[in-house]
């Protein structure tokens, strides 16, 4: 009998993921498997009482077992969206060349890959589900309860991830067609996380303008949610557990439901696989060559106007190029639609938005995105204009102008829209919180060009990248604390990030002209 195809990729994905442990490959699982038992059995439950006494971890354990389908749909919901977050992840070439070449379907190459990795995503799902289990032990499971609660996560989690798999694979198949797609696949990469984000402050409460944040532990509340929730898959799996909790260490007392609940998970697993099979057979191709180019528009009355200047030209490229990469404006979004999430679910209705607060934080993280295609564009682009006379200097002049052409103007639209919805959210008066929030921002674009320059990241693949992200960020909130400990006055803050911004700068000029 011929073996699948699917499951020869299978087995060569599995064997390339665990290439570093060759030698004990045949022990693995067994090791896995013993390892995660000791791990959910005692590690977990030892970590959560470090921080939680006997009394809350009773009363936790009674909220989980509550609140475990809206935990499991958050979850289902946050596993489709992972793959999807890479939807147009690079394929390696010499293995893409050997799939076209070979007589194998894409479904078989999908497939196959997919299940090469579910060994060591079930890894990931057990640790994360042994924080939760460790909050049900005080209700007092059985080890086969405890069990089943995991293959339950594992099953669960594993259908949400194959369903993310198949939509990033059609989405890689109808966004890879021209480049204009490819970059719109690269910014959805990154806003899909956003509704995920806004998911999860929206399923643990709810607002209600007229009464304020109110639990999804009320009664009235609850009931329209586990009513929706019903429909969907990860609520079987909820429903076990609650009934565990109702029946701790006697499994027998709830066998017939969790045997049906349970084999309906198992067959909904099934199921997909089998449709997403199909789907991809249909929808799915390995080719992602095109020849499709973006054109460039004629100049408008704008850029016209601004390459009368001495550096317009320049100043009109950089700024062109910037606006047409949709996963530019991707960071953009993220950073806007990140601050909007916190304003709705984490500010108690009538209260005052601290848009401004919050800024200090955000708003650095915009000027980061913003100022990081200085290197972005590649190290040869650097070369070019290092080749022209004064070029390292009107690059990085036109970089940080175009910084601020961008960052100052979405924060004093993100301040002032703010303050006028709510004028009470003011920290001194509406136009000094405009003010230092662009004045800031100002300061933080040349902060982030600088570093980007000392600490060069070429791509937006390696951690280079998301580390400079995040020291920006990280100066930012460690001047705010210095600002108030130190010098016991915020108008001090500022002036601290004009400092740092202005030493970065002319130390990432510096090491631009030693970059070989």
């Amino acid at each position: 009998m011929q073996i699948p195809k699917w499951f020869i990729i299978t087995r060569n994905e599995y064997r390339i993921r665990t290439s570093s442990i060759r030698e004990i490959r045949p022990y693995f699982p067994f090791l896995v498997i013993g390892v995660l038992a000791v791990y959910v059995g005692f590690i977990a439950p030892k970590i959560i009482g470090l921080f939680f006494s006997d009394p809350v971890k009773f009363l936790l354990s009674q909220v989980a077992a509550v609140l475990i389908r809206f935990i499991l749909f958050i979850f289902f919901f946050m596993f489709i969206t992972f793959p999807i977050s890479y939807t147009l992840r690079d394929v390696k070439t010499a293995q893409q060349e050997i799939f076209l070449s070979a007589p194998i379907k894409s479904s078989d190459v999908l497939l196959g890959e997919f299940l090469g990795e579910l060994p060591l995503y079930a890894i990931v799902i057990t640790l994360i589900t042994g924080f939760f289990t460790a909050l049900l032990t005080p209700i007092g499971l059985s080890v086969t309860q405890l069990a089943v609660t995991i293959l339950i996560f594992v099953i669960t989690l594993s259908s949400a991830l194959w369903i993310g798999t198949v939509i990033s694979a059609l989405l890689r198949t109808k966004l890879g067609k021209s480049t204009h797609g490819k970059d719109m696949g690269k910014a959805l990469s990154l806003l899909i996380v956003l509704p995920a984000v806004a998911l999860i402050y929206a399923v643990m409460a709810v607002i209600d303008p007229g009464t304020g944040r109110t639990s999804i532990l009320d009664p009235g509340t609850s009931g329209v949610i586990n009513f929706i929730l019903g429909a969907i898959p990860s609520s079987w799996g909820g429903d076990i557990i609650i009934d565990f909790a109702s029946h701790p260490g006697n499994i027998t007392a709830v066998w017939p439901e969790t045997v049906t609940r349970f084999g309906g998970l198992v067959l909904f697993f099934v199921a997909i696989l089998g449709i997403g099979v199909k789907v991809a057979d249909r929808a799915y191709s390995l080719e992602t060559t095109t020849f499709i180019s973006a054109r460039a528009r004629p100049d408008g009355v704008l850029y016209k106007t601004v390459k009368r200047r001495g550096s317009g030209t320049l100043f009109v490229t950089v700024f062109k190029m910037y606006i047409r990469r949709l996963q530019n404006l991707s960071y953009i979004a993220y950073v806007v639609g990140l601050l909007i999430i916190m304003n709705i679910f984490l500010v108690e209705p009538g209260e005052a938005a601290p848009v401004v607060e919050m800024g200090f934080f955000l708003f650095p993280m915009l000027a980061a995105f913003v100022a990081s295609d200085i290197t972005l564009r590649g190290k040869e682009t650097l070369f070019i204009y290092r080749k022209a006379p004064s070029g390292e200097n009107r690059f990085i002049k036109t970089m940080v102008y175009k910084g601020w052409s961008v960052a100052i103007p979405i924060t004093l639209a993100i301040v002032t829209a703010s303050l006028l919805l709510k004028p009470q959210a003011t920290l001194f008066s509406p136009f000094a919180d405009i003010g230092l929030m662009s004045f800031m921002v100002a300061a933080n674009v040349l902060f982030a060009s600088g570093l980007f320059l000392l600490m060069p990241a070429y791509t937006e693949k390696g951690g280079e990248f998301l580390l400079d992200v995040m020291v920006v960020a990280m100066t930012s909130f460690g001047l705010f604390i210095v600002s108030l400990e130190v010098f016991d006055e915020i108008m001090v803050l500022p002036l601290l990030h004009w400092v740092v911004g202005v030493i970065f700068l002319y130390a990432g000029k510096r090491n631009l002209g030693r970059i070989e």
